[in-house]
């Protein structure tokens, strides 16, 4: 199970190109994880939306889907708030959304369409 207590060394193991940025400014993201993957994983998302780069979108979402299926309560809270809610309330991730939508696991497309009716 994920713990929220690791969710940015979780992120920075995962995504090793993140470590950088994360390492780079550590006092400031260091025990907010919630300011890390809003700043700092939705922009690299979306940069990966952008250039339609399919199999890196396919681990991302991967990811996303395993944090909803194995996390503990905090870090699905997490992902949901900082991530999933992003693709709703972000102009950018709008006109993306059919595009999307083929990456998105079960769960994922639950909490992208329980955001819908929030």
């Amino acid at each position: 199970m994920y713990n929220y207590d690791e969710a940015i060394n979780l992120l920075i193991v995962k995504f090793p190109s993140l470590r950088i940025i994360y390492e780079d400014d550590v006092d400031y993201y260091e025990g907010l994880p919630y300011l890390f993957y809003e700043s700092i994983f939705v922009k690299y998302i979306m940069d990966r939306i952008k250039s339609y780069n399919e199999i890196e979108l396919s681990f991302i979402f991967d990811f996303i889907e395993d944090i909803l299926s194995n996390g503990d309560e905090r870090i699905k809270n997490l992902v949901e708030v900082s991530i999933i809610e992003s693709f709703y309330y972000e102009e950018s991730f709008k006109e993306f959304n059919d595009f999307l939508s083929k990456f998105y696991g079960i769960l994922t497309a639950k909490s992208v369409k329980d955001c819908l009716f929030k």
